[in-house]
């Protein structure tokens, strides 16, 4: 296997020792944030088709007959990429720099004898550092990325139920019913709205149906006219919701002023936290049934087939996958339009989720990450390797030099 297949595959394991290869801060800046621009433009639409399944229940679409909210064009699929482009740009010079400054920080100035080195301890101190401050720059563009999503979702919603005869978005609350059922006034306001017609919950919902969701079907007193701003800015955006990067921040601004950025901080966290632990787990226990008698302390050699790699690779994508998928559900929903007036805390969504729809709710969009998760490793170091090539070579260029 050549030296650039390997050290492209290779680099999908997550890391954050970029500069300890040698490279200087521009360069792995310039290289690392390319190719995270990249990587994550080119699998996008496995981001928002994964998402938009984590947020649809297909059983309660089909008790309804609502037609499937999926893009139907390209572009549609790219709604979104914009937030989560940016924000993989923002997360890996936020990484690069904050590691480059943390290293030197816990660095010490003598080691056996040689100045400015440091230990193995500090140097993992210094990557959970890095991926705490990363983590907390990804989290604002995760929440837009969703919003941006379920924007979509509504649009295609509304366009594909117009003839439907009620609301979807359960604006005027029980004054609609589905045209294959008929109440009486008294089950009109005894039932549930959901029980009586679909509501989209990519829709922004009312205080009216919020309450009857914690009340059982129990409708609450009138909204305060404090609240009925908010009201009417939530059934303006549902009739128009926005498609654009700045419509939507100044969308959730206006609705949930900064929470709306920071919703699903600790779920966030511990997704990536386990995502970390478990692809080094599993990438290291697969190097030690490929090679038992392994003594070097390389985690990232270059001593794999092509085969081997790829196989490393695919199984520790797998197992990420496997054990990580319910927390990225779960984190999905609390970051959605109503996931902080539905949901409590990560344990109750995912209690929730497990019992209104069953343990497979947990796993939705496992396929679509999975893909991604496998072709944006790869594809990361080759375009990181490539671009720190051209960068060199542009650096040992001089303009307008004299002969």
């Amino acid at each position: 296997m050549s030296k650039s297949s390997a050290k492209a595959l290779n680099s999908a394991v997550p890391k954050d020792d970029t500069l300890s290869t040698g490279d200087n801060l521009l360069t792995a800046l310039v290289s690392g944030c390319t190719a995270a621009a990249f990587t994550a433009t080119v699998t996008y639409p496995f981001d928002f088709i994964k998402t938009q399944q984590q947020i649809n229940n297909v059983a309660y679409m089909k008790k309804w007959n609502i037609p499937g909210n999926y893009p139907a064009t390209l572009g549609q699929m790219y709604k979104g990429g914009s937030a989560l482009v940016l924000g993989a740009v923002v997360k890996n010079g936020a990484r690069l720099v904050s590691y480059n400054w943390a290293s030197k920080f816990m660095s010490i100035d003598s080691h056996h004898g040689e100045p400015n080195k440091t230990t193995a301890p500090r140097i993992v101190i210094a990557g959970i550092m890095s991926a705490t401050i990363e983590t907390a720059f990804l989290i604002p563009f995760e929440n837009i990325k969703i919003t941006m999503i379920q924007n979509q979702s509504l649009k295609n919603e509304l366009a594909r139920t117009k003839d439907i005869g009620y609301d979807i978005t359960g604006t005027k609350v029980g004054h609609h019913t589905h045209h294959h059922h008929q109440h009486s006034p008294h089950t009109l306001t005894s039932k549930s709205l959901f029980a009586r017609q679909y509501v989209s919950p990519n829709s922004y919902y009312s205080a009216e149906i919020l309450d009857t969701k914690k009340h059982k079907g129990r409708f609450s007193a009138p909204v305060p006219k404090g609240v009925q701003n908010i009201e009417n800015l939530k059934a303006h955006y549902n009739k128009h919701p926005s498609l654009t990067l700045f419509g939507t921040v100044r969308e959730m601004y206006k609705l949930k002023g900064i929470r709306a950025f920071t919703a699903g901080t600790f779920i966030t966290y511990t997704r990536q936290i386990a995502l970390s632990w478990v692809w080094f787990s599993s990438y290291n226990a697969m190097r030690q049934l490929i090679n038992p008698h392994q003594t070097e302390n390389a985690w990232f050699g270059h001593n794999h087939t092509l085969v081997q790699s790829l196989g490393l690779h695919t199984i520790s994508s797998f197992a990420v996958i496997a054990v990580t998928q319910p927390l990225d559900v779960v984190k999905t929903h609390m970051q959605s339009k109503n996931g902080k007036a539905i949901y409590r805390d990560s344990l109750s969504t995912a209690y929730k989720l497990f019992m209104k729809q069953g343990p497979l709710s947990l796993f939705k969009g496992a396929l679509p990450r999975f893909i991604k998760v496998l072709v944006s490793g790869g594809m990361t170091g080759i375009i990181y390797e490539y671009v720190e090539n051209v960068v060199n070579a542009a650096g040992g260029q001089a303009m307008f030099k004299l002969e």
